[in-house]
């Protein structure tokens, strides 16, 4: 079940949003009242409950921002008790100063913000507040590391059959055990309903859960698959895969995992309990990946890049679906490849802007089908070091607008979301007749496939290779067939939604 998570400054706005919520599709709300500009009136509040309701005051210190007489604010919450709320959160040190009333079930809480707690001090919380008449323990740190995070979501797994823990970690870091904790026993993860509002550090959205992660599908018998990278705020593959799922009727979750540069070996050794399935690779490990892995296809070791793992019997397969997604986008624009026939890409001219994982995998396939390939980046020693790798030229940066192609494939960030008024090349670059290639997908429309169109050129947005390559993941994953209409409605979806 999803908490759903509500404060507004006047009575009204709060009670109006209660009842937004409600109709949302809320099962539990939420209230922190603590966010009132006025003098909170419990009875006028509660008069009406559309919903179950989390009756919550919480202080400054502990991440609310009542700054009241203290005695006023547990007034408040006897109160609540008396007029037999569902639940009532109070803090453990005030416990004892709120005693058990009727059928109101008590939240008791802990909240730490400088760090995560050892695993001996987070058995011991969880001990000591269950004593404190506890009828759900709750638990939130904020995760200052991967790891942090998958311990706090182990405590939920180990301590759980004692009665219900909410183990929080609070931050991006522990985006995933807030959805995960389904799995693992946790009555119910907290979500924010306001966009404008944020309670917590790392909480999510209501509609996310419901839409991307469909959180209340998700149970003990649910397989984990996972994205990973950093940044992982904007993938758009949680919720292309989750629904795809859940098409096809499969009990299978898709998250995102934010996870550093530099220490992919041991975060996948802090996951490992957790028994995921499946990765979907992003920058910075498409590079790093290739050395774990225990099998590679032949498309990591032309590229020297992995961007989907399979985990089977513990062993790491590695897969690199960019390659064939961006091949078969390319030849598809120029006409596609007839059986036996040679690639369209044969004796074109192509220009790379960028030098990483997706620029070397669209380099190297352009390279065994014939093209002239030339490299180019900011920083000239990365793309020096690629072409001699692949046996192709390479330009300095300066040179770019200069260098005469039939293609023009930009495997840069510029002009991603939310720099859309840049490009990486001035319209001087561009000549009638052209095939220009975004890999960037968010915005789909970038300034460059603008620029392109505006000087009569052929286009093909980001859209079109990551749907290739999340179908040719979802496969690896499942031995099914994606449902591809669904996936390319779901990522015009989202992209709308974050235009508007």
């Amino acid at each position: 079940m999803i908490c759903v998570t509500i404060g507004r400054g006047r009575h009204k706005t709060l009670k109006a949003e209660w009842k937004e919520a409600a109709e949302a599709g809320a099962e539990l709300v939420e209230l922190r009242i603590d966010l009132l500009r006025s003098d909170p009136n419990v009875k006028r509040i509660l008069a009406e409950r559309p919903t179950p309701v989390v009756f919550t005051v919480r202080r400054g210190s502990d991440g609310g921002v009542w700054r009241g007489d203290e005695e006023k604010r547990q007034r408040l919450l006897r109160e609540a008790i008396l007029l037999g709320v569902d639940y009532v959160d109070i803090e453990s040190d005030i416990a004892a100063s709120i005693p058990r009333f009727g059928p109101t079930k008590r939240i008791v809480s802990t909240h730490i913000f400088k760090k995560t707690p050892t695993d001996a001090e987070l058995l011991a919380l969880v001990k000591s507040t269950r004593e404190k008449q506890a009828d759900v323990v709750k638990i939130a740190a904020m995760s200052q590391s991967l790891s942090d995070a998958s311990r706090m979501l182990e405590l939920i797994s180990k301590t759980n059959a004692d009665g219900p823990v909410l183990g929080i970690s609070m931050g991006p870091l522990g985006l995933f055990t807030r959805i995960l904790g389904a799995k693992y026993g946790a009555p119910f993860t907290y979500a924010g309903f306001n966009p404008d509002r944020t309670f917590a550090p790392g909480m999510p959205r209501f509609g996310d859960l419901q839409k991307d992660y469909q959180y209340d599908l998700i149970d003990s018998e649910t397989e984990i698959y996972a994205v990973i990278g950093d940044p992982i705020g904007q993938s758009l593959s949680p919720a292309i895969h989750n629904a795809s799922f859940r098409e096809l009727g499969l009990n299978k979750a898709y998250v995102p995992i934010q996870m550093p540069g530099g220490r992919l070996k041991e975060s996948l050794q802090e996951l490992g309990w957790l028994d995921i399935k499946g990765y979907s690779v992003t920058i910075p490990h498409k590079e790093a990946m290739v050395a774990l892995l225990s099998q590679a296809d032949g498309a990591v070791e032309k590229t020297a890049a992995c961007n989907t793992v399979v985990v089977k019997d513990g062993r790491l397969l590695g897969y690199n679906t960019d390659y064939h997604a961006a091949m078969r986008s390319l030849e598809d624009k120029l006409g596609g490849v007839m059986e036996r026939d040679a690639s369209p890409l044969l004796d074109k001219q192509m220009l790379i802007l960028g030098a990483g994982g997706a620029a070397r995998s669209i380099a190297s396939g352009a390279v065994r089908r014939g093209a002239g390939v030339t490299i180019c980046n900011r920083h000239e020693e990365r793309a020096v070091t690629l072409a001699e790798e692949l046996g192709c030229r390479s330009v300095p940066w300066s040179g770019r607008a200069g260098q005469l192609c039939d293609i023009l494939v930009n495997c840069t960030p510029v002009g991603m979301h939310p720099h859309v008024d840049d490009s990486p090349v001035p319209p001087a670059a561009f000549r009638p007749g052209m095939l220009v290639f975004d890999t960037i997908y968010h915005p789909e429309n970038t300034m460059l496939l603008k620029l392109a169109r505006e000087h009569d050129c052929q286009t093909i947005s980001g859209v079109d290779m990551f749907i290739r390559q999340a179908a040719a993941q979802f496969y690896l994953f499942t031995g099914q067939e994606a449902p591809v209409d669904l996936m390319r409605d779901i990522v015009q979806r989202k992209l709308g939604a974050l235009r508007t």
